[in-house]
């Protein structure tokens, strides 16, 4: 049996003042994980054009083999260096939705 993809979306509010070039790096970092971790279907990090956004106006849409796919990922180092030296250092709160 196979299982089903994962659709995993982050909302991204950010931090006041943050350089829109410190935004851009992590931006093209964030994506570029699609090229080098296994499971990973689709990431696309843009701007969220909804409105109102509530203040989220970075948005990554991603979906992943299998909810197993995404454990791997969210633990691999390369994720999580991302997420520690270049997300975090930039966003203030994030929300997540998978389904």
């Amino acid at each position: 049996m196979q299982s089903a993809i994962l659709h995993h979306v982050e909302l991204f509010r950010l931090r006041e003042g943050v350089p829109l070039d410190r935004v851009r790096i992590a931006r093209e970092a964030l994506a570029e994980l699609v090229e080098t971790l296994p499971g990973v279907l689709h990431l696309t990090v843009t701007h969220n054009l909804a409105t109102p956004n509530g203040g989220f106006t970075l948005v990554l849409f991603s979906a992943f083999e299998s909810r197993a796919a995404y454990e791997i990922c969210s633990r691999h180092p390369e994720w999580q260096r991302v997420f520690r030296e270049l997300i975090e250092p930039v966003v203030a709160e994030r929300v997540i939705a998978e389904g």
